[in-house]
């Protein structure tokens, strides 16, 4: 009783240390482990969500920005081939003429109905005379009463020809949507000099086509851009047409970035082009005392919009995020893009919260969702470690028949977890004991040993084994030729074809030998049948080598053809060697023999030679083939042998 206690303490040394069950040890770790893998999960999700809404956010505001300059420009430059188009032609240039307008107004309303972003196309000559043609349908009461039109005028034709003393007088005639005349007024007399204009001096100055700046236009109250172009006639003049920008401010807001977001254009002055109070800003600025102006951007936001632009400090280009005073956060996009012969910038806005709002919404339901799996797994875990204590005290139990094994002095594994503390005292034993065994050794004689059925100590007993000896076939010649990691490959793959046959019959490959192999039967464990179980192993054996030999001729390599030799008999089996390094074999002539046997098939031509001894004992299974009888080299008696030839059918 002593002794037993003794050996115990040595083996499961006291822990002082707080241990656990493992039930409750792997329930509150498998818990840890799903709070924190839900958290962890929920925290990148969130963050890629984060990164996916500010890439698509920036995204749509790339778009965004391309759209609206891009429309812009696309609408300019219609615009800009338009007029050019109509200042080569003589219609436009005789046009100064008070008999020639009808084919020039023809072509003008044609324009105007093909370009709806047009507001008027006009002409200025140099003698004075000018020509108009003013779309006023799509103005509102504010603008048409500014012209004077009347209810149903769908088109205003400003018409100015010279008079004698320098007068200008200008007569408008309205038309309806068929081109009758609905009312007409002959205005100021000394009233419209088209040579003053700015469109129609910096254009004749320039001698080519002429982009302005945005400017707010009187006679509407709206915000145009005018493109020029010189005309080609007898009198110089110029041919323009303004581009109405109300419009296409109410279309770049339809674009801002979310819910909140808002689209600022202005050009390089700071002229604003689009705003969300665009309209609101113009209709104050008419009412300025001195010339109406188009608002400046820095005059009438003083708020995010302003602190981005002093932030860009004079940058083409400038991006990211921004809050205002209240703290709301804003993503910015600031980007230059070309208006004619200058240049404007697009500002866009977006409030974080529009593209955030769905990403909080997941962050709050995966917590939730998180606590509740958490809460639904306990039982479930709790369940889980209880049958899983159960089962690793069952393999403690049946690790600990292991001990019986010559083991050393055990150095137990020390957990938290009581049972995993006795499984590793227990485990540490059997995996001491097992590492004392030779690598590379039959499972057969592994098992053997485990259960003590063989000794680990030299020497042997005699008993009747079936030993089979191969070798390919000038192997010698092949393995000259070839080159030596090609021929390792071919020979572990012909050693692991002929094993699988050898283990599938129960043999026990004793060695290999350069390319030979050594395989016996009937040992470490009895088998009554081992002839039997030899001869089939080896007709499965050159079946396989066939097949592979196959394979290896189609990858063109030379092929394997192995020769078998069978022989059986009394042998010495056990353990061959010394203390430190020791082989479980069979010796003796029965060994030598079917080493011969083998040998001799080269002289007989054969694939497979057994001696009568095998002959004798299975001829009632196997079909075999008399061959001579012979006095094998070492040997002093004469034995018949036989080639096996097959299965008896």
């Amino acid at each position: 009783m002593v002794s037993k206690e003794i050996k115990l303490n040595a083996i499961i040394r006291p822990n002082d240390r707080l241990t656990l069950t493992f039930r409750t040890s792997i329930t509150l770790a498998v818990m840890a482990f799903i709070i924190a893998l839900a958290v962890l999960l929920i925290a990148i999700q969130v963050r890629a969500l984060h990164w996916a809404t500010k890439e698509a956010a920036s995204a749509y505001m790339d778009a965004t920005s391309t759209k609206a300059s891009g429309r812009l420009q696309t609408e300019m430059t219609a615009i800009a081939s338009l007029v050019r188009v109509l200042a080569t032609s003589s219609s436009v240039a005789e046009s100064n003429e008070g008999t020639e307008i009808d084919p020039a107004i023809a072509l003008f309303k044609t324009a105007l109905q093909e370009l709806p972003q047009i507001d008027s196309i006009y002409a200025g000559f140099e003698n004075g005379a000018s020509l108009q043609v003013r779309r006023t349908s799509d103005l509102n009461e504010e603008q048409r009463e500014r012209l004077r039109a009347t209810p149903n005028a769908d088109i205003a034709i400003n018409l100015v020809r010279p008079g004698p003393g320098g007068e200008l007088p200008m007569r408008r005639i309205f038309e309806d949507r068929q081109g009758n005349d609905v009312g007409q007024l002959d205005l100021w007399k000394y009233g419209y000099d088209a040579r003053k204009r700015p469109w129609y001096s910096e254009t004749m100055k320039a001698h080519r086509s002429v982009v302005s700046l945005p400017y707010l236009s009187s006679s509407i109250g709206a915000p145009v851009i005018t493109i020029g172009a010189p005309l080609r006639g007898k009198v110089p003049g110029v041919l323009a047409a303004d581009l109405k920008l109300d419009t296409f401010s109410d279309f770049v807001q339809t674009q801002r970035p979310g819910e909140h977001g808002i689209v600022l254009i202005f050009d390089s002055t700071g002229s604003l082009i689009a705003h969300p109070d665009f309209a609101q800003f113009v209709t104050s600025a008419m009412t300025h005392p001195s010339k109406p102006q188009l608002p400046n951007i820095k005059e009438i936001d003083s708020g995010v919009a302003a602190a981005v632009l002093q932030g860009a400090h004079g940058r083409e280009y400038y991006d990211g995020s921004i809050s205002d005073e209240q703290g709301n956060g804003y993503l910015f996009r600031l980007a230059k893009f070309p208006l004619g012969e200058h240049s404007a910038k697009i500002l866009l806005l977006g409030a974080q919260r529009d593209f955030v709002q769905d990403v909080r919404r997941l962050e709050f339901t995966g917590l939730i969702l998180a606590t509740i799996a958490g809460a639904a797994f306990v039982p479930a875990v709790w369940m889980f470690g209880n049958g899983m204590s159960r089962s690793l005290k069952d393999i403690t139990a049946q690790a600990a028949r292991i001990e019986k094994m010559a083991a050393p002095d055990p150095l137990p594994v020390t957990s938290r977890i009581k049972e995993i503390c006795e499984l590793g005292s227990t485990m540490n034993l059997a995996q001491r004991t097992i590492r004392s065994f030779a690598r590379f050794v039959p499972k057969e004689i592994v098992r053997g040993v485990m259960e003590n059925s063989i000794s680990t100590e030299l020497g042997g007993i005699r008993r009747e084994v079936t030993v089979v000896f191969t070798d390919v076939s000038d192997f010698t010649s092949i393995a000259e030729f070839a080159d030596p990691d090609v021929l390792m490959h071919q020979t572990s793959r012909y050693f692991s074809v002929l094993t699988k046959a050898f283990l599938a019959e129960g043999g026990t490959v004793d060695k290999f030998i350069g390319d030979a192999v050594m395989v016996f039967w009937n040992a470490p464990n009895a088998q009554p049948d081992h002839i039997e179980r030899a001869c089939r192993a080896v007709l499965a054996s050159r079946m396989a080598c066939e097949k592979l030999n196959a394979q290896f001729e189609a990858e063109g390599v030379k092929p394997f053809f192995t020769r078998f030799g069978i022989h059986v008999g009394e042998a010495v089996v056990g353990n061959l060697g010394s203390t430190e390094r020791m082989n479980y074999t069979a010796l003796g002539n029965t060994v030598n023999l079917a080493a011969r046997l083998e040998g001799l098939n080269k002289q007989f031509g054969t694939a497979i030679l057994v001696s009568e001894g095998v002959y004798l004992r299975v001829q009632h299974c196997f079909l075999f083939r008399l061959l001579d009888s012979v006095v094998a080299k070492g040997m002093t008696k004469r034995t018949r042998i036989f080639e096996l030839v097959g299965a008896a059918t």
